[in-house]
C-alpha cells in the first residue's frame, strides 16, 4: 500500500535534499540509499537525510553495496542507520563475483532485531544453533542460509585482513577508481557527469552520450566490443539517469598494468567507434553468445522465470 518516491541527484550527483523534504510526512515509512551512489560520490549530507526521515517517523536502511572504498573509514551506525545491507559478493573479497552467486549480509540495531527473519544463529556458551523461536519474526525466507562459499570466503578474508587490512583496502580501491577516472577522461567521446573535476571514491559511472552521438555506437555496443578482447563491462540498472552509461568499478584487485590494459581496450574500441562504427554496432564477433533479444524483457506476458511458466505462457500447454 506504500508509494515509492525516487530522489534524483542534483548538479553535485547528490539526491537533492529539498525534494527529500518535499516528500516525508507523517506516512513515511522509511528511506533506503545507497553511499557513495553508483557515480562514486559520497553524500556528505547523510546524516541531515537520516534526521529528517526519523524526525518524520520513519526507519533508514543503508544499501552499502559500494563500500569497497569506505571499508574501515565510516560506518552506517555512525549516520545513525537502522538497518545496513552489505553485498558480500562485491566487496568482500570477490568483487562483484564475476557477476555472481550474490549474497548479501544484513545488519540492524538492537530495537530492530526481534523482527529478523528466522532462523537466526544463536550461541548458548557451548555451541551455536539456530533459533526459530522469535514470535515477532517477520518469518522464513527461502535462501535464508545465503551462498555458503561466498559467506565463508568473506568471512576468511575479513578476518585474515584485520581492521588495518580492511582501511588499506579502502585505499587502493580509490587510488585504482580515481586512477582509472584520469586514463578514461582521455579517451575522446566519454565523460562524468556530476561533480566535474572532483576525485570519486571507488567508481565512476561514465557517459558514452557524445561518442553515441558523434557516432551511432552506444554504450552497449562498446561493452559487446570490449567482450572480443575478453573483459567485463557494465552500463547501468535501468531506468539510465546518467545516458548511454558505463559504470567501473576497478577495487582493490586490479594492478596498475591491469588497469592500463583495460584503458588501452576501451580507448581502441572507441577508435573503432570513429573510424568503422558498424563493427562495434555488430559486435561481439570472437564469442560464443551474440546479441541478446531483449524484447521478451519489456512483455510481461512472455516472462518465464520456471518450466511451469514456459509451457504456460509461451508454449500454451500445463500439465
Amino acid at each position: 500500500g506504500f508509494n515509492v518516491v525516487t530522489l534524483y541527484p542534483d548538479e553535485d550527483g547528490y539526491p537533492d535534499l529539498e525534494a527529500l523534504k518535499a516528500a516525508v510526512s507523517e506516512h513515511t515509512a522509511g528511506l533506503i540509499i545507497t553511499n557513495p551512489e553508483d557515480t562514486g560520490i559520497f553524500n556528505p549530507n547523510i546524516e541531515e537525510f537520516v534526521k529528517i526521515v526519523h524526525e518524520a517517523g520513519g526507519l533508514c536502511a543503508y544499501d552499502q553495496a559500494n563500500a569497497n572504498g569506505i571499508l574501515g573509514v565510516t560506518r552506517a551506525r555512525d549516520a545513525g542507520f537502522d538497518l545496513c545491507h552489505f553485498n558480500l559478493h562485491k566487496t568482500f573479497s570477490s568483487p562483484h563475483g564475476c557477476g555472481g552467486p550474490a549474497v548479501g549480509a544484513i545488519g540492524v540495531t538492537s530495537e530492530l532485531a526481534k523482527f529478523l527473519p528466522t532462523p537466526v544463529i544463536e550461541y548458548d556458551g557451548r555451541r551455536y544453533y539456530l533459533d526459530y523461536d522469535r514470535p515477532e519474526s517477520i518469518g522464513k525466507i527461502g535462501a535464508f542460509h545465503g551462498v555458503a562459499p561466498v559467506v565463508l570466503r568473506s568471512y576468511a578474508w575479513a578476518m585474515s585482513l584485520g581492521a588495518e587490512g580492511l582501511r588499506e583496502v579502502a585505499e587502493i580501491a580509490v587510488l585504482n577508481n580515481n586512477y582509472l577516472l584520469k586514463r578514461m577522461l582521455e579517451i575522446p567521446g566519454v565523460a562524468a557527469p556530476y561533480a566535474k573535476g572532483k576525485r570519486r571514491v571507488e567508481q565512476v559511472r561514465y557517459s558514452w552520450e557524445k561518442l553515441t552521438n558523434d557516432t551511432g555506437v552506444h554504450s552497449e555496443d562498446v561493452g559487446l566490443r570490449a567482450a572480443d578482447f575478453g573483459v567485463h563491462y557494465w552500463t547501468s540498472h535501468h531506468p539510465w539517469i546518467v545516458p548511454e552509461p558505463c559504470t567501473l568499478e576497478p577495487t582493490e584487485s586490479y594492478s596498475k598494468t591491469d588497469l592500463d590494459e583495460y584503458i588501452e581496450i576501451l580507448k581502441h574500441v572507441a577508435a573503432e567507434a570513429y573510424t568503422d562504427p558498424e563493427l562495434v554496432k555488430t559486435a561481439p564477433h570472437s564469442s560464443t553468445v551474440h546479441r541478446i533479444d531483449h524484447t521478451p524483457l519489456d512483455d510481461p506476458s512472455r516472462w518465464a522465470v520456471t518450466w511451469r511458466a514456459y509451457r504456460k505462457k509461451v508454449s500454451g500447454t500445463e500439465r
